[in-house]
């Protein structure tokens, strides 16, 4: 059982996001080996119900404050869903697997710093943050497949105290030029 003081606060610190420690969790949006294509298998995975496929634009006016904090996780329980930023943000990427009961699992929750030039595309029913932007005002496209009956977002609120902080020593930013982009 959790001590009253291990439930107040718990600090998780972000790590860069590669596709290797975001596996579990989805894809990293961005071009990889040196083929002129990288295919996503992920964006468009979806269940039956989720017919419909969807974009649009999500502009954020506020960047996060530092430390983050947690207050609300969603997932998809039909589609996988994309970001892609359009104006090279830096964001901060949230994520949980389940636990046995189908809740986010908290213990595993895990964090990211994306550079302004990768997307995610989370696994269809991965539990994740809402965009989180380093720099504001900013872009980004989405895209997802919807039921249209009004179930494609499941939301689960914090029932603790949890941040995240981002160490100013990782790269939140390669320019678009950069090589290994």
């Amino acid at each position: 059982m959790k001590t009253d003081a291990a439930r107040l606060a718990r600090c998780i610190v972000a790590e860069p996001l590669t596709s290797q420690a975001f596996a579990e969790f989805g894809e990293v949006v961005e071009h990889a080996g040196n083929e002129r294509r990288r295919h996503l298998a992920l964006p468009y995975a979806h269940s039956a119900p989720a017919a419909r496929t969807a974009i649009w634009v999500s502009r954020v006016e506020s960047a996060i404050p530092q430390p983050c904090p947690v207050l609300l996780l969603e997932r998809h329980p039909y589609s996988s869903q994309t970001f892609i930023p359009l104006d090279n943000t830096p964001y901060l990427v949230v994520v949980a697997p389940d636990d046995a009961q189908g809740e986010p699992d908290l213990e595993r929750l895990r964090a990211f710093v994306a550079s302004g030039s990768q997307g995610v595309c989370y696994r269809t029913g991965v539990w994740h943050q809402g965009l989180s932007t380093l720099r504001a005002p900013a872009q980004f496209a989405v895209t997802m497949t919807l039921t249209g009956a009004g179930d494609d977002d499941v939301f689960w609120k914090m029932p603790d105290s949890v941040s995240i902080a981002i160490d100013c020593t990782l790269p939140a930013s390669r320019p678009r030029s950069d090589p290994a982009t």
